[in-house]
């Protein structure tokens, strides 16, 4: 049956055992059909991905076109101030040049100049006029531009391939003509070289995020795992395109591809592989082409059982119709495998001779052909000490690009270090069968390999358009001895040029080259495949200066057979890593390898980077050289043929009337004055190139002097803008003096309003004192009168009657005194929160009046000692019975006069303690407030000395 295969080291198709002749089973039927279902899906959305790409790359706002024009050397017949200005014949946009210094080859600064253009321009011509400027006498400051003559160029060869971005660039020599107003003939003044190329300047996605430095120089991380896979008995063929195809009607379903068959003597098919199926690609308007750049791999281990098989390659188009699907062969070519040595590439291009006619074109297919042998045979190739050799080529890394995008670009692997010195001249060797002779390809083979001394090298697909392309980690199987290993040559080519040789469809130029170091991976005590990625220094013959590498992956596989764990591993499953001492025994090895190869590749770094350096100066010292000995030669060149044209004409001119009645004297005379004539005006000439000269430096001059007074007019607005805006901040100093002297008001009221509550607290204090006096004094005062209770159940004596209206007589005065100091501490506590109230809120002071009402309302709190000291004794009423009714109703008078005494005793104790817990709180806050007021004065002080200093210097 028939199976895809891809590029890389897949398997590209069933692997038929020698068995294959059998019937297949329904089992192996249902899984190969499996197997093409999951391709087909792969594929589709493979296609699926590509379309979305291309109706991006297609749409109309993702690029815009542009056409670059180099103006190269310039002669003109006088030496003057020349300027040159290009524009499109019927388009308004134009782009001139710099005025050059007078001479007869003018240099320009900025020669190179950009015009809009859409992607086809094969029906503009582009307009070249070149300018030159002319002091007047009258006003030599300002000389006036006069032209001097005008050129065409047409772009009909400026055609943009499809899905590039770039056309070829075209070197085009202009001549500046102009008619003369007296004879009315057309006057060549001038030429010019014109470089020109067609480019698409691509317009960045504002919806992306942007790509930083970080990620541009960041590891890919597209790479799959590189699976260790042992060499096997296969070809492989890397398909590249087929040309010469018919071009088929855009409605026609017809795609074409390449097909490589393992045939039996009798044609009966083996195993079959397949390329993918595209459509054609017109060329012509009747030929095209199909580019496949496909490796497929047909495995040959049916050779082991008979050696007559034959290896056929089918270049066959796939018609659908309502019928059903057909197949034509177009090109049929069969060889034995045994013409073919092992791990010897050949890059074969068949095609049919060009001298034969044919009713239908014939078409021609390029491929590369490798034979690759069974592991176990690889250490009988080669010179005994050979290794097998992979690389895998992922690319050019976004971070060390290309000077340039470049086109169908493909990387030459050689595994042999004869590829000489002089890389210029390298290029792919390519041979030519042709299959429409009498030679058989066999024979083709065999004669080629016996002949064959040109250079080894195993090809890739070529990439993409870009300036980083890419070849999908496309791997390259050889053999390589110990020596190719160490100096691994790569090789970059572009074969995106039409080549002027038929017989070599890809014989690109050369962009650059890189060499690889894997001699480290070489060990004789290793046992197992090592490999290594390297970002070797891609050095580019066209840019010599430019820092682009190239991303690879090398594996050497030891000799000795096919290792046991990589030969389970290829029969079971990846190999897993074995613990214990081999573990780490093999880490240890790893990282000694890792360090020698740093070492070696940062000593390889400098030297190459060295040599760089030194071959970049010789070549632009080289390029100068060259460019200066090419003006002389050209300078001398134009004398010479103006010489000539001058001798031509004098020749040919007609000698003047009456010049041959004068005599010898009469000429000797005229000849005098012809010369001092001549002098003359020679001397005004060279008198009129110094004053155009010096008028030239004096509007350099000029014009220095205009950038200088540009610059101080914009230095003197910027100070303007500086100086108005400190002239408005001066304005609000006014404000913020007035604000910070209210500030010191209010502060000075605040430190007078602390002061008095300090002064509060003291008296409160005090009469804190008093009252606890007065408690002291009374509990003196019912102990005497318990006693006197006592003392008068003994004895009812009259004496001690009297000392005790005494005794209450001067308590009454005492209460009287006691009130009226109560009195003024209530007024002075009134007149506290008043002033207090005109700075800022405060709580009130307390007092009978000024309590909020829950506290005034509240009754009188009386500690539970004090009430039980007010509670009549036992003894104290025991003797009423002998008391008179006036001595007891004074003494009940005394008690309850003691008792409502001991109640304001108590609510003064806790107004007072009320208060001192209110000018605690309010001192805390004023003590805040006033530092926050003293920061923000600072502040404003600072800011207002700033202010001062700033207009200080400005004034």
């Amino acid at each position: 049956g028939l199976s895809g295969g891809d590029g890389g080291d897949g398997d590209g198709g069933h692997d038929a055992p020698a068995e294959g002749i059998a019937e297949p089973t329904v089992e192996d039927l249902r899984r190969e059909k499996e197997v093409l279902e999951q391709q087909l899906d792969d594929s589709r959305k493979a296609m699926d991905e590509l379309r979305r790409q291309n109706e991006t790359l297609k749409a109309p706002t993702s690029r815009s076109w542009v056409l670059d024009v180099a103006v190269g050397e310039c002669e003109f017949a006088s030496a003057f101030a020349y300027f040159l200005e290009v524009q499109l014949e019927g388009h308004a946009e134009k782009r001139r040049t710099d005025v050059s210094l007078p001479t007869e080859r003018p240099v320009f600064a900025n020669g190179t100049l950009l015009l809009s253009v859409d992607a086809s321009v094969k029906k503009e011509k582009l307009k070249v006029s070149a300018f030159l400027n002319v002091v007047d006498p009258s006003n030599p400051g300002s000389p006036s531009a006069k032209l001097l003559g005008i050129g065409f160029l047409s772009l009909e060869e400026l055609q943009v391939p499809e899905n590039a971005t770039a056309s070829k660039r075209l070197v085009r020599n202009v001549s500046f003509t102009r008619t003369a107003e007296s004879e009315g003939k057309e006057l060549t003044v001038g030429r010019s070289t014109i470089v020109m190329q067609v480019k698409a300047l691509t317009n960045p996605d504002t919806t992306k995020s942007p790509v930083t430095v970080e990620s541009a120089l960041a590891p890919s991380l597209d790479k799959s795992l590189w699976q260790v896979k042992p060499f096997e008995s296969r070809l492989r063929l890397l398909v590249h395109r087929a040309d010469a195809l018919p071009v088929l009607e855009e409605t026609s379903q017809s795609v074409f591809r390449a097909a490589l068959r393992l045939l039996q003597p009798g044609g009966h098919v083996l195993h079959e592989v397949a390329s993918r199926s595209l459509k054609v690609v017109p060329v012509t308007s009747s030929l095209g082409q199909v580019s496949w750049n496909q490796e497929i791999l047909l495995p040959l281990s049916a050779m082991s059982q008979s050696s007559n098989l034959q290896i056929g390659l089918a270049l066959e188009m796939v018609s659908s119709t309502s019928d059903g699907v057909s197949t034509d062969a177009l090109l049929n070519l069969q060889w034995s495998p045994n013409s073919l040595p092992m791990l010897s590439p050949v890059h074969l291009y068949a095609r049919a001779t060009g001298s034969a006619t044919y009713s239908r074109p014939r078409p021609g297919i390029v491929v590369s052909i490798t034979r690759e042998p069974d592991h176990e045979a690889l250490d009988r190739l080669g010179d005994g000490m050979s290794h097998g050799l992979e690389v895998r080529v992922h690319g050019v890394p976004p971070g060390r690009p290309l000077h340039e995008p470049v086109e169908d670009a493909l990387v030459a692997v050689c595994p042999e270090s004869s590829i000489g010195s002089d890389t210029r001249t390298l290029q792919v060797p390519m041979v030519t069968y042709y299959y429409d002779q009498r030679v058989d390809l066999n024979s083709f083979l065999d004669a080629h390999f016996v002949a064959a001394s040109g250079m080894k090298c195993f090809l890739t697909p070529m990439a993409s358009p870009s300036q980083t392309p890419q070849w999908g980690q496309f791997s390259v199987r050889c053999l390589a001895t110990p020596s190719a290993v160490r100096n691994l040559a790569l090789l970059l080519f572009d074969c995106s040029q039409v080549s002027t040789d038929p017989d070599a469809p890809l014989s690109g130029r050369l962009l650059g080259f890189a060499s690889v170091d894997a001699g480290p991976l070489i060990g004789s005590q290793i046992s197992q495949p090592l490999s290594k990625s390297f970002l070797s220094d891609l050095r580019l013959l066209e840019a010599p200066g430019a820092s682009a590498s190239l991303e690879v992956e090398v594996r050497v596989w030891p000799r000795g057979g096919v290792p046991a764990a990589t030969a389970t591993a290829a029969a079971a499953s990846p190999v897993k890593p074995s613990g214990g001492f081999a573990a780490l025994e093999q880490e240890a090895k790893d990282f000694r390898l890792n360090h020698e190869l740093s070492v070696q590749l940062s000593k390889e770094f400098n030297l190459r980077a060295a040599a760089l350096k030194r071959a970049g100066e010789e070549i632009v010292a080289l390029r100068r050289q060259v460019q200066v000995l090419k003006n002389e030669n050209k300078s001398l060149r134009s004398q010479i043929e103006d010489e000539e044209r001058l001798a031509e004409e004098v020749q040919h001119r007609p000698p003047p009337e009456g010049l041959e009645k004068m005599s010898a004297a009469e000429l000797a005379n005229q000849l005098v004055r012809t010369l001092e004539k001549y002098r003359e005006e020679k001397a005004k000439g060279a008198e009129l190139a110094r004053r155009m000269e010096d008028a030239l430096k004096e509007l350099n001059r000029a014009r220095g002097l205009e950038r200088s007074l540009d610059e101080l007019q914009q230095v003197h607005l910027e100070q303007n803008r500086e100086l108005q805006r400190l002239q408005e901040e001066g304005k609000k100093l006014e404000t913020y003096r007035q604000t910070a002297k209210t500030q010191e008001k209010v502060i000075s009221k605040l430190e007078k309003i602390l002061e008095n509550s300090l002064q509060e607290v003291q008296k409160a204090q005090k009469v804190q004192v008093d009252i606890e006096r007065l408690k002291t004094e009374n509990l003196k005062l019912r102990e005497r009168c318990t006693t006197l209770l006592t003392r008068k159940r003994q004895d009812l004596g009259s004496d001690e009657a009297q000392e005790l209206r005494q005794s209450l007589a001067q308590k009454d005065a005492e209460i009287g005194r006691l009130q009226k100091l109560a009195a003024e501490l209530k007024a002075q506590h009134a007149g506290a929160p008043a002033a207090t109230a005109h700075v800022r809120h405060a709580t009130p002071v307390e007092s009978g009046e000024d309590f909020p009402k829950p506290l005034a309302n509240m009754a009188p709190v009386v500690p539970i000692a004090m009430q039980e000291q007010t509670q009549p004794l036992p003894s104290f009423q025991a003797p009423s019975q002998v008391l008179s009714a006036d001595e007891q109703e004074q003494l009940a008078h005394v008690e309850a006069k003691r008792f409502e005494w001991e109640q304001r005793c108590v609510a003064a104790e806790q107004r007072l303690q009320m208060l001192q817990q209110q000018l605690t709180e309010s001192s805390k806050r004023y003590g805040s407030d006033i530092s926050s007021l003293e920061v923000e004065i600072a502040k404003k002080d600072a800011r207002i000395k700033e202010l001062e200093f700033l207009m200080k210097q400005h004034e």
